[in-house]
């Protein structure tokens, strides 16, 4: 309990001052205000932007393997030391990092800051150097919207370089779809509906299998079951 009591006080008074300021805000995981239903918002918000003014266009769906278990350490503090200069809170934060092996811990508060700064770079190329407008992300599952099919293609391809860079690669989810097409984010299909109720029974079956190995807290465990229930509850409406 004390080690994550001084996790939280270290993401929230060290991580989270140095990091938030350089976050895009299309990357909508494990920050106040944002999360899932916002990432759906603005999934949404881009589906009927694009209905308006295209008479069609193209999703690039993508998702990383096995991210968590695949941050590179070395790379992850480099990024970290540009934005925190303190060279106490760094090796506090560096101590954290080299717990695990290789990867970062699933469930605690820092590696769930820790995993959205990892790809904020990418966020940046995404939408400074590629120019895609209509872009949201959600840890290693985001989205890209465009008219053209074949640009697309081309950003998969940067994509796929950057990422390379990063020690990272794209799994075999990732694909291009039409606007008419069909495909599950952050657990809805591109009209908004609630997916697989079982996708949810997998989800809870998981949480409850971190809280039991004492990867998550009971709190944590507890604020999963009464996020799903709210999203199953809610039915088809965002």
């Amino acid at each position: 309990m004390q080690d994550k009591i001084i996790n939280h006080l270290i993401a929230r008074y060290i991580l989270y001052p140095a990091i938030l300021p350089c976050l895009l805000d299309v990357n909508v995981a494990s920050r106040k205000g944002l999360g899932t239903h916002q990432g759906l918002i603005l999934a949404q918000k881009f589906h009927n932007i694009c209905n308006i003014k295209y008479t069609k266009y193209y999703i690039l769906k993508c998702d990383i393997s096995k991210f968590f278990a695949s941050i590179n350490h070395d790379i992850l503090k480099e990024k970290i030391k540009k934005r925190i200069k303190d060279k106490d809170a760094l090796k506090i934060i560096f101590d954290i990092i080299d717990i695990e092996t290789v990867g970062l811990s699933i469930g605690a508060m820092t590696s769930q800051i820790l995993a959205i700064f990892y790809l904020n770079d990418m966020d940046h190329f995404i939408k400074e150097v590629l120019k895609i407008k209509y872009y949201v992300r959600y840890q290693d599952d985001f989205l890209l919207f465009h008219e053209s099919k074949d640009y697309l293609k081309y950003c998969l391809e940067e994509i796929t370089k950057f990422l390379e860079n990063e020690k990272l690669i794209l799994n075999k989810k990732t694909r291009i779809y039409k606007n008419t097409n069909n495909f599950i984010f952050l657990g809805r299909d591109a009209s908004g509906r609630y997916s697989k109720y079982r996708d949810v029974k997998r989800k809870i079956k998981k949480r409850k299998y971190l809280y039991n190995i004492k990867q998550i807290t009971l709190s944590s465990f507890v604020s999963s079951i009464i996020c799903y229930q709210h999203l199953l509850k809610k039915g088809n409406n965002l």
